[in-house]
This record gives structure tokens, C-alpha cells and sequence, in this order.
């Protein structure tokens, strides 16, 4: 298929990515199924990032490059959105890596099933080139309103995964659905929820065909102190629409509770405890829908504790801070 009418549209922005733009590219370029264009979208890098991607526009007319201010993810995704051609989109980070099939394995199911909606599952990338295959992923097939938003709600990250990469969309299904550049973090939550409320069909399997790069300067290691907040303005939209639904709102309060603990780990692990008493608030006002439900018994031990002791509890978080990080 010719480049001019590609069946996936690649949505790829980039910020700082030098070092790693080139092999993510180059696993775009080894794709077994070439009917793609790829959008590369420079949020406003202050390194080489323009440069290594303008290098291949010039060789692969399938490759695009939009140079854009610092405006971050949500607002650089749009801009790349609305010129789009493709049947579909797939969303990918300019430092990640794409293994050979996953363009091919999203289509073939997308193509079968007929779906608005496919995901793979993912490894996560070591620096060292080992890869870790994420434990959540499954295979199922959801073709109800119903069974889709219990999936996306289901545990902390959803078996609808709550990560926009990794997954094929409709275009023509959710063009007007765009990220919310006012969310800073977990906006693709945000954006992946949006899409399954009005999606007609997903389609998931387990095969890990995205490489999930992590490093100490992706935002999450070095905002959380200042965007934590932007989680819970999610649950806050989410529980708008479910409120006269208890069984989704109980899933909403549960996963609300779930990254109100994460968080306040998070915060001792990396030596910032700014916000603690705020996130503990967040947590008590979800624990009584946690204690009266089926979650894990461990999860409300720590809720009793932090509604019941919050100091103790601190000081037990306090002193595990040397451990490792809790992955999300």
C-alpha cells in the first residue's frame, strides 16, 4: 500500500529522544506489514532529536516530522491526530521499540474481529537489552458497552490496559476524541477510557511486541511532586459519568485507592514526601468501598492502617525506603 494511503498512522512524539530515536525508527522500518506511515512529532527537544528524524524523512517518504513548541505528550499527540490518514492509529514513544510483528498481529485481529480497539501486551526494556514481559497480559475479546468498561476498570491498570502504546485504534471511530492537554500525567488513561466508552468491540492477546523503555527523566521521575493531582482528576471525571452506576464506582474508588498508596510509597522511595497527608485524605474517603468489597486483603490492611495509623504507617513506609521501587 502506497504511503499516501496508509492503513496505520504511527503517532510517535519525541522530546530529547537522540539517543534512542533512531532504533525505535529503524524497528518502525522493520516491520513485516508496510502499509504505515510514521508521524514523528518533536516537542520542542533542545538536542539532536529534529535532526536524527529529519535523517529519515528524507529517505523514507512514509515518514513524517512536525516540529512543534515544548507543548508536551497530550498536546503534541493532537497535533499529530489531526493529520493522520490512517485506517488506524497506533500510539508509540519516540524511546521505545517496536518488534518486527506487532504492526502485523494488531492488524490481522483488528481485520478478524472487525474491532475499534486491539492491544498486545509489552516488555518492559532493561538498559542492559533484557527484556521483563509484563504479568498482565491476556486474551479475551469484549463486544459490549458492559464487558468493556468492567475490563478497562478491572484491577489497578485494567485488563483493558491503561497504556495508549501497545494498542491499534478505529480512527474514524474516535476522531473526535483527543488527550486533555490540562492532565499532565495519566492522560492516557484518560484518553484509553474515553475510546472504550464507545467502542463496539476490543480485542486483546498476550503476545509482548512493544519494548517499554524506562529511565530516570521520563516524567514520572521527575514531576510526580508537582502532577500527582492530575491522577485523582481523572477518577473525579470518571465517577461524573458512573455515578448512578455502583458497580463501576466501586471499581473507580478501589483503583483511586490503589495509586493514593502507590503514590505515598512512590514519595518515600524517592525522598519526597511533599503531599502525603493530601494523598491520605484521597485514601480514607475510598476505604470504606474497599473494606465491603472484593479487593485484596492486603490492600485493606494498608487502608485501615493509613486511615487508623496514619503515622505508623508513614514510619513503616519511611523505613522500607530504601527498597525497590513499586513498578505501575
Amino acid at each position: 500500500m502506497s504511503a499516501e494511503y496508509p492503513r496505520v498512522s504511527i503517532i510517535a512524539p519525541a522530546y530529547n529522544a537522540e539517543l534512542y530515536l533512531a532504533d525505535f525508527i529503524e524497528s518502525v522500518k522493520s516491520q513485516s506489514f508496510t502499509g504505515w506511515e510514521l508521524i514523528i512529532a518533536d516537542d520542542g527537544s533542545t538536542d539532536n532529536t529534529f535532526a536524527v528524524a529529519d535523517y529519515y524523512a528524507r529517505s523514507d517518504s512514509r515518514i513524517k516530522v512536525i516540529r512543534l513548541p515544548h507543548i508536551g505528550v497530550s498536546g503534541t499527540r493532537n497535533s499529530c491526530i489531526d493529520i493522520a490518514k490512517g485506517e488506524y492509529i497506533s500510539f508509540a514513544d519516540g524511546d521505545d521499540l517496536l518488534e518486527p510483528d506487532y504492526l502485523k498481529e494488531l492488524v490481522s485481529r483488528a481485520d478478524n474481529y472487525n474491532a475499534d480497539i486491539v492491544q498486545c501486551s509489552f516488555c518492559f526494556l532493561e538498559s542492559s537489552g533484557n527484556k521483563i514481559p509484563d504479568k498482565g497480559g491476556s486474551d479475551f475479546i469484549c463486544s459490549d458497552r458492559n464487558s468493556i468498561i468492567t475490563a478497562y476498570f478491572r484491577g489497578q491498570l485494567g485488563d483493558i490496559r491503561i497504556s495508549a502504546w501497545a494498542k491499534l485504534f478505529r480512527r474514524e471511530k474516535f476522531t473526535d476524541i483527543h488527550f486533555n492537554p490540562g492532565i499532565r500525567v495519566y492522560e492516557d488513561a484518560f484518553y484509553v477510557y474515553e475510546c472504550c466508552k464507545k467502542a463496539e468491540t476490543v480485542v486483546s492477546f498476550s503476545n509482548p511486541l512493544y519494548l517499554y523503555r524506562q529511565h530516570e527523566d521520563s516524567t514520572m521521575h521527575t514531576l510526580l511532586a508537582t502532577i500527582y493531582p492530575d491522577y485523582f482528576k481523572v477518577f473525579d471525571l470518571q465517577r461524573e459519568d458512573f455515578s448512578n452506576d455502583p458497580s463501576v464506582m466501586r471499581r473507580i474508588r478501589r483503583r483511586e485507592a490503589e495509586y493514593a498508596l502507590w503514590l505515598m510509597n512512590y514519595a518515600y522511595q524517592n525522598d519526597d514526601p511533599s503531599g502525603l497527608w493530601k494523598l491520605r485524605k484521597i485514601a480514607v474517603k475510598d476505604t470504606i468501598y474497599v473494606l465491603f468489597s472484593s479487593s485484596p486483603f492486603l490492600m485493606k490492611i494498608k487502608l485501615a492502617g493509613v486511615t487508623l495509623m496514619p503515622h505508623i504507617y508513614f514510619a513503616i513506609l519511611k523505613r522500607r525506603a530504601g527498597s525497590d521501587n513499586e513498578k505501575i
